[in-house]
C-alpha cells in the first residue's frame, strides 16, 4: 500500500495574493508544508499547482511538483489530477494537505495513513470483528483544542462527529453543540475512494453552504473522523494569520 501526500498549492488567494510563496520567518509558506510532509511515514510527497513560479521554488528545494490544469474547481480535482499520474492501485492512499497549513504536524499525517492500515489489518484477521464504522474510503481530522472559541464563529468551519465518524459538516451550530468540533482541512483518501468522489456531480448542499466533503456524506461515503495531535491549527488566509504565522515561527 502506497502511502502518497499531495499538497494542492495555487498562486492567486483572493485575500492573500501570491499566499504560498510568503515567507515565514525564512522560508515560504509552501516549503513548511513540504517539510511537514516528508517528516511524515508518506513514501512520495507532491505539490500540485498551477503556477509556474510555485513549481520552480518547490524544486529549489528538491521538492516535486506538478503544474495542473487551472480549470479545477476544487483543491480535490487538483490532488486527483496528480494521482491519476502516479500508477496508484484502488488502495493506495492518498492524503490531501493544504498548502496554507504551515504548521500541520507530521503526526497528524501519520494518524490519517494508520486509520488506513489499522482497517487493512483487521480485514486480514478472520476474528477481526470488523464493522462498519472502521471500513471508510476518506478519513479527516478535528480539534477539540480550538473548538470553544470558534464554536460560533462562520468562517470556522465544524464537524458533527460520533464515534469517530463524521454525521455533518457546518459553519454554523445549532442548538446542542456538544457534538461538533473544529475541522481541520486535511483528507486522506482510498484512491478508489478518491476516483468516485471527483466523478460525483457536486450536490446542493455541497453549493449552498460551500462543503465539498457534504457531497461525500451526500452520497453515503463514510468519513472517518480522529482527533489531532498537532500543537498549532493555523491556515493561513489573511495578513494578519500570516503575522500570527511569523509569530509562532519563532517557536521553532
Amino acid at each position: 500500500m502506497k502511502k502518497i501526500v499531495i499538497i494542492p498549492a495555487r498562486l492567486q488567494s483572493e485575500r492573500l495574493p501570491n499566499k504560498p510563496l510568503k515567507l515565514i520567518g525564512n522560508r515560504p509558506m509552501i516549503q513548511w508544508t513540504y517539510q511537514a510532509a516528508l517528516n511524515s511515514i508518506a513514501n512520495e510527497v507532491y505539490v500540485a499547482t498551477d503556477s509556474e513560479e510555485i513549481k520552480k521554488l518547490v524544486e529549489s528545494f528538491n521538492g516535486k511538483a506538478f503544474i495542473t490544469s487551472q480549470d479545477h474547481q476544487t483543491g480535490t480535482d487538483r490532488v486527483f489530477e496528480v494521482a491519476s499520474k502516479l500508477n496508484l492501485e484502488n488502495e493506495d492512499i492518498v492524503i490531501n494537505v493544504q498548502g496554507d497549513e504551515p504548521f500541520i504536524d507530521p503526526m497528524d499525517i501519520d494518524l490519517i495513513f494508520n486509520s488506513f492500515d489499522f482497517e487493512a489489518d483487521a480485514e486480514s484477521n478472520f476474528h477481526s470483528g470488523l464493522n462498519d464504522a472502521m471500513s471508510h474510503g476518506m478519513c479527516t481530522l478535528y480539534s477539540g483544542v480550538d473548538t470553544g472559541e470558534n464554536i460560533d464563529d462562520p468562517n470556522v468551519v465544524k464537524v458533527k462527529v460520533d464515534e469517530c465518524i463524521s454525521l455533518d459538516f457546518s459553519r454554523k451550530v445549532l442548538g446542542d453543540k456538544s457534538e461538533w468540533f473544529v475541522h481541520l482541512g486535511i483528507y486522506g483518501y482510498k484512491f478508489r475512494c478518491l476516483k468516485e468522489f471527483v466523478n460525483l456531480n457536486q450536490t446542493e448542499n455541497e453549493k449552498t453552504y460551500k462543503l465539498e466533503q457534504l457531497r461525500a456524506i451526500d452520497n453515503g461515503i463514510l468519513i472517518k473522523v480522529l482527533p489531532s495531535k498537532s500543537l498549532f491549527h493555523l491556515g493561513v488566509d489573511t495578513e494578519e494569520d500570516l503575522k500570527e504565522a511569523n509569530e509562532i515561527a519563532k517557536k521553532f
